[in-house]
């Protein structure tokens, strides 16, 4: 099974809000120390995506430390009033992500946009751009700038939480959407441990929690741009680079 090299990239934002699912129904929301698999997936996923391939992250580094704001913010009722909650950020928060990507499975009529070099060279370029869409981390009043790093410096950087090991119970860990319309969504929750400052995270057939979920509307995709014209756009900018320097 084909499987890209190894990708590192550094997100930081003022503040962070990675959900505690316990918290949502009573209005105040509360951030879990740390960022989810899934929330980091959708980092990745805003530097570079396409149906042909599905990213992976493997690891995360916590660079500072773990630090929360409480900020008031005003929810609308259902009788047009309005109320006072409380939401618990995190800030100032950086983290190192290790991640790849493998073909996905589900897509056997992409198999022609299955070429690896060209993938890679324009996952490159898009960490090194910052991106192709806007990054959330966790949420989309929390803006996330991405860069990129090498491995080098993912292997030397100095961390918070080095020598130090925090259990965070069981968090949650990542969706697994559905591919066929008669398919549930399912969630999955495990227990979460950092060692170093690194989370490692698990796959999700070794999770200790499923749970599957019914209000899903399952949504087909539509045309995409192949990665031969997306290359090709990619060689372009980068020869306009050059050549203005």
């Amino acid at each position: 099974m084909y499987r890209s090299r190894n990708f590192y990239l550094r997100v930081k934002g003022d503040l962070a809000l990675f959900t505690n699912p316990a918290t949502k129904g009573g209005g105040e929301r509360s951030s879990y120390a740390v960022p989810t698999r899934q929330a980091l997936k959708g980092v990745v996923d805003a530097v570079y995506y396409k149906p042909t391939i599905t990213n992976v992250v493997t690891e995360v580094k916590i660079v500072n430390q773990i630090q929360t704001e409480l900020h008031g913010v005003r929810a609308l009722l259902a009788n047009y009033g309005a109320d006072l909650s409380y939401v618990s950020y995190l800030s100032n928060v950086e983290y190192l992500v290790k991640f790849h990507f493998i073909w996905n499975k589900h897509r056997p009529d992409l198999v022609h946009d299955r070429l690896p070099n060209k993938h890679e060279a324009i996952m490159e370029r898009s960490i090194k751009k910052g991106g192709r869409r806007d990054v959330f981390l966790g949420t989309r009043e929390c803006l996330g700038l991405v860069e990129a790093i090498s491995q080098e410096e993912y292997e030397t950087a100095k961390l918070e939480y080095a020598d130090k090991t925090i259990d965070f119970g069981i968090m949650f860990h990542s969706f697994a959407y559905p591919t066929e319309s008669n398919q549930p969504l399912r969630s999955y929750f495990t227990r979460t441990v950092m060692e170093n400052s690194i989370i490692r995270f698990k796959e999700q057939e070794d999770c200790e929690i499923v749970n599957t979920l019914s209000n899903y509307v399952f949504k087909t995709s539509g045309d995409i741009k192949s990665v031969e014209e997306e290359f090709e756009i990619y060689s372009r900018d980068q020869e306009n680079e050059e050549g203005g320097r």
